[in-house]
């Protein structure tokens, strides 16, 4: 019994085990697995008695009787299908290859053809993903025609390719020659539109040069003009009558001392600025503003008459009725003190009344002088009626200029 015990619990004696072996074990081991065993064998033993047996009376079994139907049928022998040989095996599969074929024949013909059209619409793109799928397929296939199509389709790509390479070419080429003639003709533009800035730049130079040039042309053309005209004044006012000698004579001996010249004060300050009295004509001709003008239009008319529209008039009085009249109507009038200088100038006249009277008599002789009544002008205050009243209004009249050495209250 241990023996089974030994070898369910795999404790085996190995018998082969040399003495010297056997001699080595430890003995103390092997009682303690002894004892071991022992103690469940009795635990064995005592479980066994405690078991107690239990009634098998409980279940039964009842058979009913029931009459069953028996369903006949024929038997039928098998028939045994007939086994392949190699030469139906052979024959099948060079039919199902002859199919797979020939399904494989009309996929590549159809892959081709629309390879092809892919080809005539210009579809590289889609014309190589169908020979690229037409690759595996057509080493399969011995067919001449076929494969003639496929090299075909593969060469008809490859043109396709190089003629739309060309096109791009082609295309780009074109393309740099448009931006190229743009950029020539932006060029160009630029180039013009510098070229006609600086031709507008050199014109306007050329007009300011030419401005300048006929500015400074102008000022001294007129430099020389107001030269030539201070030279003429100069002259007017400085040569004297050939007999001034005589002139003087005759103012000296009637007890003339002054001649005189009515104005507005508010002309006082153009007289200073401009360097005497002028004659209103002279003031109109070199744009010399007058602020308050002495005479009308009437008046100027009448000087236009006369010829004597270029000379400053000037009066052996100094109480002219006309100054009167200026005074009532409220102007601030002055009279101005000339020098008797300006009648021995060459061209000065004399006048026996008012010279915008038609019937007084000018000129510039000795004898034109001694028409003049002196004792009329010497009086004051005479009235319209009085005999006087127009001799002594008598009048001296100097050409264009009374410069200001002349005019001793000014």
């Amino acid at each position: 019994m241990f023996e089974w015990l030994k070898k369910i619990l795999g404790i085996q004696m190995d018998t082969s085990l040399s003495k010297q072996e056997s001699k080595e074990v430890d003995t103390s081991t092997s009682n303690s697995t002894y004892d071991r065993l022992n103690e469940k064998e009795k635990e064995a033993k005592k479980e066994k008695e405690g078991l107690t047996q239990s009634p098998i009376d409980w279940y039964s079994i009842e058979i009913q009787t029931k009459s069953v139907r028996q369903i006949l049928e024929l038997f039928h022998s098998k028939k045994w299908e007939e086994f392949p040989t190699l030469k139906s095996l052979k024959d099948e599969r060079l039919k199902r290859e002859a199919r797979e074929l020939k399904l494989l024949k009309e996929k590549i013909s159809t892959l081709l053809e629309e390879t092809e059209n892919c080809i005539a619409q210009g579809k590289v793109k889609e014309a190589k993903q169908s020979l690229y799928s037409l690759r595996d397929k057509i080493v399969r296939i011995k067919d001449v025609v076929i494969r003639q199509r496929y090299i075909q389709a593969q060469d008809a790509l490859t043109k396709l390719e190089d003629a739309l390479e060309q096109k791009r070419i082609a295309r780009l080429a074109e393309e740099q020659r448009r931006k190229n003639e743009e950029a020539r003709k932006r060029k160009e533009e630029q180039e013009r539109i510098k070229r006609e800035q600086e031709r507008k730049e050199e014109e306007l130079r050329r007009k300011r040069q030419e401005e300048v040039d006929k500015c400074a042309e102008e000022a001294k053309k007129r430099e020389q003009a107001e030269q030539s005209e201070r030279q003429r004044l100069e002259i007017l006012s400085t040569e004297r009558k050939e007999n001034w000698n005589d002139f003087y004579q005759v103012l000296a001996s009637n007890g003339i001392r002054y001649l005189y010249h009515f104005t507005d004060t508010r002309n006082i300050p153009s007289i200073k600025r401009h360097g005497g009295l002028f004659s209103w004509y002279y003031c109109k001709n070199n744009n010399i503003n007058i602020p308050c003008q002495g005479g009308d239009y009437d008046s100027r008319e009448l000087d236009k008459k006369y010829g004597l529209q270029d000379y400053v008039r000037l009066s052996f009085c100094d109480d002219h009725p006309m100054a009167y009249r200026l005074k009532q109507s409220g102007s601030d009038i002055k009279v101005l003190r000339i020098k008797i200088d300006v009648a021995l100038l060459k061209e000065t006249l004399f006048s026996d009344i008012n010279a915008a009277d038609k019937l007084h008599t000018h000129g510039s002789s000795l004898e034109d002088l001694k028409r003049v009544n002196f004792a009329a002008t010497k009086r004051h205050y005479i009235s319209r009626n009085d005999e006087d009243f127009k001799p002594h209004q008598a009048e001296v009249m100097v050409k264009t200029f009374v410069p200001l050495k002349y005019i001793e209250n000014i």
